[in-house]
């Protein structure tokens, strides 16, 4: 590369981390480089005279190792004042013990930067930020921040009054213990992190304590993220009023105490913290907070979910491992009637055992619910996904009552049935009460014989049947020739066809496009054949694979 010597622009990001050996200095032309990583120290490595010298620098710049670095004159010659165009600053340190602190912080002290950055600061090995990272004055254009891996820091850096902070990003500070009134700064006339609209924490283990103002801090806050941080406990900011999003996880200490004011809530998120699922033991309480809110996911440890008290707006919920949640409803028809999601997934809730109190769905997805025996398909369900139910045994699909079957119909396009062990038999009449059925899938229903005596609805295009033992050896039963609309077909068994040999005259409509067989001990020559729509074909574990071949393809 030294050889380009008219080399005006060099783009570098997103590429391995550049040393040394490409000769930068002599490329005299040069004049933009932009996503630099340079590698401090070792033979190869950048100095700091180096980075001093390199005046081109624009877009991010990331400096590594800077545990090489050995005192604050060899800092002050990276001049990192001086670098105006870089945009984001990522500043690296790769080993987590270090000799003397305040060297740490002296050296840290001089690799300031202009006022319009962004900074990430990794590694860090002091035990206390300096005074410019907090100076609201000097960085008064900076909107993100990320600090992570400070490991021995015992204090954040008073970051309050930053008047254009907008991200903040805390991970893997292990030695903090409380998030004091410190964090917020000197007191202003502006309220504490004025501008903050995403905050996240997180791998903190021995944080206790987040001291809150309560002045109103966090007023534009849209995003707030707490993960894995097992000891914290206590208050919460209480007026949060612009919060849409919360994601909690790994707090098993955390408490969300009332009042705590979400009326903006959209997106609320609760894993592995059994106290903060409390929110919906008082349901009634946050009914007209959460008016806006969208979506629920993860919430393990919510023991009751009122549906008909949540609001209208709600559009998805996500529950999963939630071993004591039942399904309760004072009113349960207007529940039905009026609560249309569209996305609702219960994986792991094995106190469930009513099916007429699942909420109607556009997307439903039941998972591992052992005590649900049987299960009637809500109307409006677009696509059902229902596996790991080892004690299904009957299958429904329409209203509660008989004769609004014909008049409300459904919608479903996909129907995926997985590991449903004791379940025997599919619904009847699918003909009529599924007729926008366009996907079929059954996987590991080892006990269904057959398909329904109407048969399957006439719009299927794709039918996917895996490990149904007793199914496929009842294949001669299938009908499929009637479906027209079918354009794929994948069977995987397991070998266990003996018993027709012989027998392998069972048909398929001219319709399949793509078909995969898998594990079939017999294929009949004449049925392949058959298909003159045939464009792909796959089959594994075919013992009679070379006769076919011999006997002649489908010319399509």
């Amino acid at each position: 590369m030294e050889n380009l010597i008219n080399l005006r622009l060099l783009d570098i990001s997103k590429t391995s981390l550049l040393k040394m050996p490409l000769h930068l200095s002599k490329l005299k032309s040069l004049q933009v480089l932009v996503g630099a990583e340079l590698i401090l120290g070792g033979s190869c490595g950048w100095r700091m005279e180096d980075l001093g010298g390199a005046h081109y620098l624009y877009g991010s710049l990331s400096i590594l190792k800077l545990q090489n670095v050995v005192d604050r004159r060899e800092a002050q010659k990276a001049k990192m004042r001086e670098k105006n165009h870089v945009e984001k600053l990522s500043l690296e340190w790769s080993e987590s013990d270090a000799d003397n602190s305040q060297t740490e912080r002296e050296i840290l002290d001089e690799l300031c930067p202009h006022t319009n950055i962004k900074e990430q600061i990794s590694g860090y090995r002091g035990t206390q930020f300096p005074n410019w990272l907090a100076n609201h004055s000097f960085l008064k254009l900076l909107v993100q921040l990320s600090l992570s891996n400070c490991m021995d820091c015992f204090s954040l850096p008073a970051l309050g009054q930053l008047p254009s902070l907008k991200f903040l990003s805390i991970r893997g500070m292990l030695r903090i213990t409380e998030v004091t009134e410190e964090f917020y700064g000197s007191p202003s006339s502006k309220k504490p992190f004025n501008s903050l609209e995403k905050l996240e924490f997180a791998e903190m283990p021995e944080w206790k304590q987040w001291h809150v103002l309560g002045k109103g801090e966090f007023p534009a806050l849209q995003d707030l993220s707490i993960d894995d941080c097992p000891k914290l406990m206590g208050k919460f900011p209480e007026n949060l009023c612009s919060l849409t999003k919360l994601r909690i996880s790994g707090c098993p200490e955390l408490n969300l105490e009332t009042p705590i004011q979400l009326s903006s809530l959209k997106r609320f998120e609760v894993d592995g913290s059994p106290k903060a699922g409390v929110l919906f033991d008082e349901a009634e309480l946050f009914t007209s907070q959460l008016e806006g809110m969208k979506q629920i996911r993860n919430c393990n440890s919510v023991t009751s979910l009122p549906t008909s008290t949540l609001p209208s707006t709600l559009k998805k919920i996500r529950i999963h491992c939630c071993r004591k949640l039942k399904l309760e409803a004072p009113d349960s028809s207007r529940m039905i009637a009026d609560m249309f999601l569209e996305v609702l997934g219960l994986d792991g809730c094995g106190s469930i055992s009513s099916a007429e109190l699942v909420p109607r769905a556009c997307y439903l997805e039941v998972r591992s619910c052992q005590n649900l025996t049987r299960f009637l398909i809500p109307n409006g369900t677009g696509r059902l996904d229902i596996s790991w139910r080892e004690n299904l045994e009957t299958l429904y699909i329409g209203c509660c009552v008989e004769i609004l079957l014909e008049a409300c119909g459904t919608q479903m396009m996909l129907l995926f049935i997985s590991d449903c062990k004791k379940l025997k038999q599919l619904p009847e009449r699918m003909q009529e009460l599924l007729p926008s059925l366009k996907e079929l899938q059954l996987w590991k229903c080892s006990e269904i014989e057959s398909f329904p005596d109407g048969g399957l609805p006439f719009n299927l295009q794709l039918l996917e049947i895996s490990y149904c033992e007793k199914l496929v050896n009842g294949r001669k039963e299938w009908r499929l020739q009637k479906l027209l609309s079918l354009r794929e077909l994948y069977i995987i068994h397991n070998g266990s066809d003996e018993e027709i040999v012989g027998g392998e005259n069972w048909e398929l409509p001219c319709s399949i496009q793509r078909l995969f067989i898998g594990n079939l001990k017999t294929l009949s020559s004449q049925l392949l054949k058959s298909l003159s729509s045939l464009e792909y074909l796959r089959t594994d574990n075919l013992p009679q694979i070379q006769s076919l071949l011999e006997q002649g393809l489908p010319s399509s």
